[in-house]
This record gives structure tokens, sequence and C-alpha cells, in this order.
């Protein structure tokens, strides 16, 4: 929840939907995904269907302040099981 600063280091974290979980109406943009084990959402980037991110198997990523906070994310993650089907590892950009 923490705003990234201009010329702050970006940290990603790509995850897949879990089955039946559609933003493909959103595609391209940045939306908002509740989390109902933090009881708050998320800004969330969906993928275009002819992005490289998509045919690397990522159905939308989050923009992260610091590896710590992607740690965060991913246990977050791991409980929204409705949701998130899988993630992949934090990168740097």
């Amino acid at each position: 929840m923490k705003k990234i600063k201009e010329n702050d280091p970006v940290f990603g974290l790509s995850v897949k939907f879990a089955e039946g979980v559609d933003y493909s109406d959103q595609e391209g943009s940045i939306t908002q995904l509740w989390l109902e084990t933090r009881n708050t959402s998320v800004p969330m980037i969906v993928t275009t269907a002819d992005s490289e991110a998509k045919n690397d198997g990522s159905d939308a990523m989050f923009a992260l302040c610091s590896e710590k906070c992607g740690k965060k994310m991913k246990e977050t993650l791991n409980k929204e099981t409705t949701t998130i089907k899988e993630f992949k590892d934090i990168y740097m950009g």
C-alpha cells in the first residue's frame, strides 16, 4: 500500500488467475483486486491477450515497492485461492 516514488526501483509479481476468474474486460488496465484475507483492495495490472506477459502465463501483475513487500504479497496471495492460482517470483524492473 506504499506509493512508489519516481526513480525508485519497482519490483513485480505476476499471477495466474484461478479457474473461472475473468478480468478480460479490463485487459491492459489497472484495476483493484479485492483481497478477502486483508479486507482491502490493491491495484493490479491486467495483461493483454497479445502481450509477452500473457504468453508467459501471466494474467496480471502487481507493482511492488520492495522485496519485503513482495514477500508479504506472496503470503497474502497464497490465502486468496478463490482468485489466484499461482504466482511467479518477484523481479526488478
